[in-house]
């Protein structure tokens, strides 16, 4: 009951309380101090009766609120009891996982797929290397069972990134994610750069410096090559559909070219797609590129000879050999945008070339086209960089500035995913 019903209540029994003591004085001639008393009594009387009616009002609101709070109380307790359940329930079935990935439990049947004739051309040609390189990887892994070189994982050890390498690409957690070139000054785009990145059972990003140790250390860098290569290769085709002319730089590591099982293989796929040989540029390390082996080099002048260019990138030193670079294929060559300036401009060095002739720091650009190499400024992130490039007449640039690495759509990614199958050969799951 709200306070002001209270005060005028109480007013009213005081207002009765005085009529009736002059009543009584008036009528049965008390006296006036009489009167008075019996009047505060009557008004007591009023009080303690209010009073006590109103504290069984409130005791039964109090007695409402505690039964209604000890109802919400029990659900709580039976909701908390119903999601611990499901908790278990859903680490019971994690671990039921966990257990068969470690011991290499059986596969459930695939659904067949669709006929050879329906499938789009990728997928055919993704077919038809599959088997060859499964042949190759298989005959790789019996060579290195009979020497012993290939052990179980034990399931009760902890997890390392070669495991992780390999639960990624079985379960098919392999992205491709490409960043923009952009053409000097208009910052149109004129190339993307394709780069492989791994994701954990959890969804987060593998990175490099933690996959390609591994990979290489377990042999399964041909592997992730390839997955590139796949996606590139038919993202070049659909843009090639669409009439846009854009090339893909793929990053290749050089093991692959030295590799006797994978290569030729590789190089069999490239053959079929040499249509794309515009459009498709690998990529290799300065370092790897300057330090490369006889049979390496050979690899390199097999992709010359069908068509396909080469990108020489981590350049840490500008005095190039370009006519070495023209011999060998190589057409682009990615600099940081730091490095640029500080050993052409600062420091004053310059290419390896034909020409003796001082050579101006804005003229090195038309030194490398001289001999078919276009200069790409790499790593630019803000605009006063840019300006830098831009004084050095660089036709090609790279960098967050212009764009980060972005995956491509999902709908993107499944379809451009090869088949299981291949993954599974070339981890030695099926024979």
């Amino acid at each position: 009951m709200p306070i002001i019903t209270h005060i005028l209540l109480y007013a009213a029994y005081a207002m009765v309380s005085l009529t009736v003591g002059l009543a009584l004085n008036q009528v049965g001639g008390e006296e006036l101090g009489s009167s008075i008393l019996g009047g505060i009594a009557l008004f007591s009387a009023c009080a303690v009766t209010h009073a006590g009616i109103s504290a069984t009002a409130a005791a039964g609101r109090v007695g409402q609120v505690e039964k209604k709070i000890k109802g919400d109380m029990e659900r709580l307790r039976t909701a908390h009891r119903e999601v611990a359940a499901d908790i278990d329930a859903v680490q019971t079935r994690l671990d039921q996982i966990e257990t068969q990935v470690a011991f290499g439990a059986p596969q459930q049947p695939q659904i067949a797929a669709p006929a050879a004739s329906n499938a789009p051309l990728e997928m055919k040609l993704i077919d038809q290397i599959v088997d060859k390189l499964g042949a190759a990887m298989d005959a790789r892994l019996g060579t290195l069972q009979s020497a012993g070189n290939i052990t179980a994982i034990n399931p009760t050890a902890a997890r390392g990134p070669m495991d992780l390498v390999r639960e990624a690409l079985m379960e098919n957690r392999v992205e491709l994610h490409l960043q923009p070139i952009v053409q000097l000054p208009q910052r149109k785009t004129a190339f993307y750069e394709g780069f492989t990145r791994l994701k954990d059972a959890n969804g987060r990003l593998i990175l490099p410096t933690e996959f390609i140790p591994a990979a290489e250390q377990a042999g399964l860098m041909g592997t992730i090559d390839n997955v590139l290569l796949f996606r590139c290769v038919q993202i070049v085709r659909k843009l090639m559909k669409q009439d846009r002319r854009i090339g893909i730089f793929c990053n290749l590591s050089p093991a692959a070219l030295a590799d006797e099982h994978f290569f030729p293989q590789f190089l069999d796929f490239m053959r079929d797609n040499r249509d794309l040989a515009g459009s498709v540029i690998f990529e290799i390390p300065q370092d790897s590129y300057e330090n490369r082996t006889s049979i390496e080099a050979r690899a390199m002048a097999k992709l010359v000879d069908l068509g396909f260019r080469f990108s020489i990138d981590r350049v840490t030193n500008t005095e190039i050999d370009l006519p070495d670079l023209e011999r060998s294929g190589v057409r682009y060559v990615k600099v940081a945008a730091g490095v640029l300036v500080d050993q052409i401009v600062q420091r004053g060095l310059r290419p390896r070339s034909a020409i003796t002739r001082e050579i101006a720091a804005a003229d090195i650009a038309a030194v490398f086209q001289r001999y078919g190499v276009d200069l790409i400024a790499e790593r630019i992130e803000a605009e006063d960089t840019v300006l830098e490039v831009l004084n050095l007449d660089v036709p090609y640039a790279q960098g967050h500035l212009f764009g980060a690495p972005r995956a491509i759509k999902e709908s993107l990614m499944e379809e451009t995913a090869p088949p299981r199958e291949f993954y599974l050969k070339q981890s030695g799951r099926v024979s």
